[in-house]
């Protein structure tokens, strides 16, 4: 097994649990999960080397002052994956395919590419990749979803994916955006081995 030194950070202990899981699956060794508060992150400026989201910012009240704390302790690189403020998510809102509020109450904050890549390059950091692309999931897939992750038929599926998102992804309701610092990071991160 691969030895990485991460923080996951998380509103939810059960959310850092499943990272450490998913990581497990691949191989990578946790060694530290933290439930913290993002919008008062307690690592000081530049300590992590790459700072990740996926699926977090939306559920905060402040979206933009969250990416703003990232990218304050962020040392090389920040990368966002985010629902995305996209006309076809309104429409899946409108047909109750997609919440506009969460189980937990939460308005579901969805991003522009360009409002999270603006924020970042205000933050110091070069935009290397902004884009969107086309996604559903749930978060507990179905039998469609299990069949068609099945060995044989998962590299078709993918192959399927690739070429949809190579044709509308641009309207996608996901969106992915990944910066890297422009200045020297500062001496003292916690790396990634």
């Amino acid at each position: 097994m691969r030895s990485v030194a991460r923080t996951a950070i998380s509103w939810a202990w059960s959310a850092a649990r499943q990272a450490g899981e998913r990581a497990w699956r691949h191989g990578i060794e946790f060694k530290a999960d933290v439930a913290a508060d993002v919008d008062a992150l307690l690592f000081p400026d530049r300590s992590i080397d790459v700072v990740y989201v996926h699926d977090g910012l939306h559920r905060l009240e402040r979206p933009l002052y969250g990416l703003a704390q990232m990218a304050r302790v962020a040392r090389r690189a920040v990368c966002v994956t985010e629902p995305a403020r996209a006309a076809a998510t309104r429409l899946a809102v409108r047909l109750g395919l997609a919440l506009e509020r969460e189980e937990a109450g939460n308005r579901v904050a969805r991003l522009g590419v360009e409002e999270v890549a603006a924020a970042l390059r205000a933050h110091g950091f070069r935009v290397v990749t902004a884009e969107r692309y086309a996604m559903y999931y749930r978060h507990e897939p179905g039998r469609a979803v299990r069949l068609l992750s099945l060995k044989p038929l998962f590299p078709l599926v993918r192959f399927a994916l690739a070429a949809l998102n190579v044709v509308s992804g641009s309207f996608g309701n996901k969106l992915a955006v990944v910066a890297e610092r422009t200045e020297a990071p500062a001496a003292g991160g916690v790396r990634a081995r």
